[in-house]
């Protein structure tokens, strides 16, 4: 929890706090999913991506899969002083290699239209563009548009 209230908020992220800890608490319960990097030797937390199943973004969803479950992402932080070492990109691909062993074809995640270095990330990993709209409020900075990335499984 306190490296996604410590990292996580910027110029392109609100983190609510509240959100945030009802969000992890899913993990307890299983309806969240997370994957982690620790860093040697110290064996603290300087990365993680949480992620969930259920039916999040249907819109999006290809031609005749309206109704599919699909995976997205929920968080992806990455310590400061950890930013630029490839951190995020193997957290996210893991991720997405956990939800399609799980059986989900699709994986989605939204990130603020102007963060170019989560932009560089998703697509890093296979993650395409598939829509971009306006959300001044959730995104009080910059161009205020949310971008929705998905990974669909070949």
């Amino acid at each position: 929890v306190d490296l996604i209230l410590q990292h996580g908020p910027n110029d392109w992220n609100q983190v609510p706090e509240d959100a945030i800890r009802q969000h992890l608490a899913g993990i307890a319960n299983g309806t969240t999913r997370a994957v982690v990097a620790l860093s040697a030797p110290e064996q603290t937390t300087v990365g993680v991506v949480t992620y969930e199943i259920g039916r999040r973004y249907p819109e999006h969803q290809p031609t005749g899969r309206k109704d599919a479950q699909h995976g997205y992402v929920a968080e992806a932080v990455v310590h400061a002083d950890c930013v630029g070492r490839g951190i995020g990109s193997f957290l996210l691909s893991s991720a997405i290699q956990d939800l399609t062993d799980s059986g989900m074809r699709e994986v989605y995640a939204t990130r603020h239209a102007d963060n170019v270095p989560s932009r560089r990330m998703m697509e890093k990993v296979g993650m395409i563009l598939v829509d971009e709209f306006d959300d001044p409020a959730m995104r009080p900075a910059g161009s205020r548009r949310t971008a929705v990335m998905r990974y669909t499984k070949v």
